[in-house]
């Protein structure tokens, strides 16, 4: 038995020398810490993974029109100077065209086929004649029309439909106009469009 003891505690000794060891102990911050990092990490790679949103522009027709042939001769006109006054707000084209612009006339019919009142207005880019916005069209009744003489040149709509049950805020595409056309601006809940002969 002498003999035997010594092997049976040399045998536990290096058993026990080959065991498991005793478990750590995890610190509850470091726990939350991981457990937030991963859940910003893994909403991070969801929002990557989305496909992007990207606007669907309903389809408008383009006019299609020629510029107007450099043939006529420009008449001359005294240079007009901006005044301090139309510097200071934004130039002479930020404000309502002059009442009587010179050079080439069109005849332009608004027709608003909403059931509300159009606040409407039309914006000319700087020509040799005139800029600025329109006089004399800002609103037209439910479903009626407005017809207008104004300078030819590129325009830009924008309306607001007075409509309780359903307002809306658009805009036109740009369009050139010259004075051998016929135009109406067809104004309904679904946009604005030129309308040419």
């Amino acid at each position: 038995m002498k003999k035997v003891f010594p092997l049976i505690l040399g045998l536990t000794v290096l058993l026990a020398a080959c065991g498991p060891k005793a478990a750590p102990t995890i610190d509850a911050a470091s726990v939350q810490a991981s457990a937030v990092a991963m859940a910003f990490t893994m909403a991070a790679q969801t929002q990557a993974a989305l496909p992007t949103a990207t606007a669907t522009l309903p389809s408008t027709e383009t006019p299609t029109l020629a510029p107007p042939s450099p043939t006529f001769a420009l008449p001359t006109f005294p240079s007009v100077l901006p005044t301090a006054t139309s510097a200071a707000s934004g130039g002479a084209c930020s404000g309502l065209m002059n009442p009587k612009p010179g050079g080439p006339q069109v005849y332009v019919v608004i027709d608003n086929r909403t059931k509300g009142t159009l606040t409407f207005s039309l914006y000319l880019n700087e020509t040799p004649f005139a800029c600025g916005f329109v006089r004399g069209v800002s609103s037209i009744g439910s479903r009626s029309s407005l017809g207008v003489t104004i300078p030819e040149g590129c325009y830009w709509p924008s309306a607001y439909v007075n409509d309780p049950k359903k307002p809306a805020l658009l805009s036109g595409p740009q369009a050139y106009i010259h004075g051998n056309d016929k135009i109406t601006i067809i104004v309904d809940y679904q946009g604005m469009k030129w309308v040419f002969p």
